[in-house]
């Protein structure tokens, strides 16, 4: 706990340090109004916990390595010499885990020349006369800072307590909380937003909470029956298990991987034609904002709110987060849980489903189960990770108090945050486990004292 969060202080002091050659106060001053509209630039800025809209060090956050561990993903299910070394074991996974790692420096370098290009095009570099020298600074230093991060991350996986990609992500999202928090005070005070809608903001945020847990903790339970075999010459009597299908057997890697992979376009689209409005980068942002104009609520030139107002949502952005969500869980359901292998290890343990022939018909009976809770997986994380851009877009709450009710960081966050507390309490019992046997040992060692007797006693 202690080596945890130590690591999660350094992370979070090397969130404040500037990049070198550019002007903070200058960059508040322009991102203000920016991250203020929601889009592409405020899922970056939450996963980076505040360092992308300060342009800090660690501005890039962790999205290179995420977009690297997507991409290797994608491959180790098309290529098969690649899914090949992931089934070699240890070494398989070492080899893997080396290439995300080399593939998360070369992205983070392109998506940093492309930040650099960008702030250049804005004016927001101390030293215009050199704009070479600054591209290579501002690219160098946050590669060097996402290097930073993920070396942290894997440390706190060797020798802390959780996942440490995850535990960084959740700590960055849980450090914006106090800033919505305060942006939402500043809205009641400037009128443009009331008292009561901030408490059915946290109150949907509570509900939205719960729903996660639920989600996250529902499964299936498929019964298996073991039949009876032979051990030594003992004849062992079989049992009636259950195999527990999650609901969400992906948890939050669909919404994490759809948020990467909409970020990446952002950092790409700034290299053409410097984002001015007429440029090919401008007329692709807009049609991939969250909340873009092309809808059908301005198609149709509606003035009505309501329920009307919901087809502001209907826009591209929406669409690709929602196919790729839906694409990723079954996607990682797929690599999670193969039921053909499934059904090979009951048919050679003996075990089989009741009223399930073993082999084929078993792993058909698992797949189709899984492909109808995944649907409802699915449909439950999309629900719940577009209730923030639901609140922004249709009903122009701020987007950063809206992200306090649902949207992908809360799901992270309570995802992570159940999974780190379930790793505590085995850590809890293996140490209640180990001094148990420590103390019986002690007993059992005097009880097995030798008795030394006396000559001629």
């Amino acid at each position: 706990m202690l080596v945890t969060l130590g690591l999660i202080l350094v992370y979070r002091i090397g969130a404040h340090v500037p990049t070198p050659f550019i002007d903070p106060v200058k960059i508040r001053e322009f991102f203000r109004g920016t991250f203020g509209s929601g889009g592409v630039f405020n899922v970056v800025d939450m996963f980076s916990g505040g360092a992308f809209s300060q342009m800090t060090v660690f501005a890039l956050g962790i999205m290179p390595y995420i977009s690297a561990s997507i991409i290797l993903q994608l491959l180790t299910a098309v290529w098969p010499r690649l899914e090949k070394i992931s089934k070699e074991g240890e070494a398989g996974r070492k080899k893997i885990t080396q290439w995300t790692r080399y593939g998360t420096v070369g992205l983070s370098l392109f998506q940093g020349f492309g930040i650099g290009i960008y702030l250049l095009n804005e004016q927001l570099s101390l030293i215009p006369d050199h704009p070479a020298l600054f591209l290579f600074v501002t690219a160098m230093t946050m590669c060097t800072g996402t290097c930073f991060i993920m070396w942290l991350g894997e440390k706190i996986s060797q020798h802390g307590i959780g996942n440490g990609i995850s535990i960084i992500i959740t700590i960055g999202i849980i450090a914006r909380y106090p800033i919505d928090l305060n942006l939402a005070l500043m809205s009641i005070r400037n009128n443009s937003m009331t008292p009561i809608g901030l408490m059915m903001v946290l109150a949907l945020g509570v509900l939205v909470a719960a729903l996660i847990v639920f989600g996250q903790q529902a499964n299936r339970k498929v019964p298996v029956q073991h039949a009876r075999r032979m051990v030594g010459r003992k004849m062992v009597q079989g049992g009636n298990t259950f195999i527990p299908l999650k609901l969400n057997t992906a948890g939050v890697i669909p919404v994490i991987f759809s948020s990467a992979i909409l970020t990446f376009p952002a950092m790409i689209l700034p290299m053409f034609g410097g984002g001015a409005p007429g440029s090919i980068g401008f007329t692709i942002s807009s049609w991939l904002e969250m909340n873009s104009i092309h809808n059908p609520y301005n198609a149709f030139n509606l003035t009505s709110g309501g329920i009307f107002s919901l087809l502001k949502m209907v826009n591209i952005y929406t669409l690709a987060y929602i196919a790729l969500t839906a694409f990723f869980c079954f996607f990682y359901t797929a690599i999670t849980l193969n039921p053909v292998d499934l059904a090979d290890n009951l048919k050679k343990s003996g075990a089989y489903i009741p009223g399930i022939k073993p082999g084929k018909h078993t792993a058909d009976y698992i797949d189709h189960i899984l492909v109808r809770i995944t649907v409802v997986g699915a449909f439950f994380l999309i629900v719940v990770a577009l209730v923030p851009d639901m609140l922004y877009v249709s009903f122009n709450i701020p987007f950063g108090v809206a992200q306090m009710a649902g949207g992908t960081g809360l799901i992270i966050v309570v995802g992570v945050v159940l999974d780190t507390m379930m790793q505590i309490e085995s850590q809890l019992m293996m140490r209640h486990y180990e001094g148990f046997g420590r103390s019986g040992g002690r007993v059992g060692s005097r009880s097995r004292r030798p008795v030394v007797r006396m000559r001629g006693a």
